[in-house]
């Protein structure tokens, strides 16, 4: 019995000890996380809404201009002498737009006797003109056929007066029916440089020298031009009264040649064969010295207003192109237009954002130059009479 007893209790006492290492060994079973109720209510899917249309931007008044100037494709002018300006202006325009420039050239008489007959037969094929103001104030503003400027102006540089000389656009009319948009102090006098030496010649007196007798060309001063606006600074600024009259006659004792063909009188001049020229067209000259002829401008001691020259611009009433013309108005008045004027044309552009390059500083206005105003140029005309007289039978 107590051989059982002994058996059992060491039995016990193997067996607890195996329990216990099975227990350790065997893995814990894992512990389920908390589950986790969401009280909102279930989230729905996005709602697609149709989007309305962008709304178109409205097309600037440049733009709508520009339209319309395409639909008329075209602008008609007549113009004055300027020179290489004409077909630069043309491209550049073209390109730019896409809508044609054509340019009658002539002198100022003979744009008013072409707008006087097409008027009188009831045509009206010129949109604007660009001429010299002795023109424009003796024959075409009578007509009362230019419309005033300023409602046509759209670009904020051509309105903006700080980009101008002056410091305002140059308007020749009180009612605003021209600008000019070039400005140059006004030389008369043009020399042969191989011939007449720096110096030689300061002063309209010196030209009397007989030493200059039978070399002289001046451009006809009884038509509307430079030999023109020569002859009217002779009489009516420099030699004021009988002083004027004096001294033309002086100076027709000096036998000089009288001729309208303006680029004919430059190159007589580049090449010599009259070393003094009076009254030469400013972009004649600028195309012989660009050329590299000897020739020069001068300027005198007894002085020179500003001129315009030829780029005074009016846009007529009836115009068969008025959105074109509008546009032309505006683009030629533009820096880039300006550009045009002063690189082609020889003559400065009223600008002050053009550069100057390759002008002789005698053409840059002063500050206290003046554009002479409708009394002087109507004075003009009353002298181109004057001038048929004294130089009768003279013109080639």
């Amino acid at each position: 019995m107590k051989t059982k007893i002994t058996f059992i209790l060491i039995a016990f006492l193997v067996l607890v000890p195996l329990a216990a290492c099975g227990q350790k060994a065997a893995a814990p079973t894992p512990t389920p996380p908390p589950v986790v109720r969401s009280t909102a209510a279930p989230t729905s899917p996005p709602v697609v809404r149709p989007t309305a249309a962008p709304t178109p931007t409205p097309k600037s008044e440049w733009d709508t201009l520009v339209e319309a100037a395409k639909k008329e494709g075209e602008v008609t002018a007549l113009a004055s002498s300027i020179g290489n300006a004409a077909p630069q202006s043309t491209a550049i325009f073209g390109q730019k737009f896409g809508i044609g420039l054509s340019y009658t050239q002539g002198r100022g008489s003979e744009i008013a006797k072409k707008i006087t007959s097409e008027r009188q037969a009831g045509i009206y094929t010129v949109d604007v003109v660009i001429t010299g103001l002795g023109t424009f104030y003796n024959s075409l503003n009578p007509m009362k056929i230019a419309v005033p400027l300023e409602p046509l102006i759209i670009l904020p540089e051509v309105k903006d007066g700080s980009k101008w000389r002056t410091g305002k656009l140059q308007w020749v009319t009180p009612e605003k029916t021209g600008v000019a948009i070039s400005l140059n102090s006004l030389t008369y006098t043009a020399i042969h440089t191989e011939t007449i030496k720096p110096g030689e010649i300061t002063s309209t007196e010196d030209i009397l020298d007989p030493k200059w007798k039978g070399k002289i060309v001046i451009n006809d001063p009884s038509v509307a031009g430079k030999g023109a606006e020569w002859f009217t600074f002779i009489m009516a600024q420099a030699y004021p009264g009988e002083k004027g009259m004096e001294y033309i006659k002086k100076l027709i004792a000096q036998e000089p040649v009288v001729i309208r063909d303006q680029r004919l009188q430059a190159e007589w001049v580049a090449r010599g064969k009259y070393p003094v020229g009076l009254g030469i067209e400013s972009s004649e000259i600028k195309k012989f010295s660009e050329a590299g002829a000897p020739i020069a401008e001068l300027g005198m001691k007894e002085g020179q207003p500003l001129t315009s020259g030829p780029w005074n611009i009016m846009v007529l009433d009836k115009a068969p192109h008025p959105n074109a013309t509008k546009l032309f108005v505006n683009w030629l008045m533009s820096k880039e237009g300006g550009e045009v004027v002063a690189k082609h044309s020889g003559y400065l552009s009223a600008r002050l954002d053009v550069p100057t390059t390759g002008f002789n500083p005698i053409l840059v206005p002063g500050d206290k130059d003046i554009l002479p105003g409708e009394a002087y140029k109507l004075e003009q005309g009353r002298l181109l009479k004057v001038a048929a007289e004294l130089f009768a039978g003279m013109a080639q």
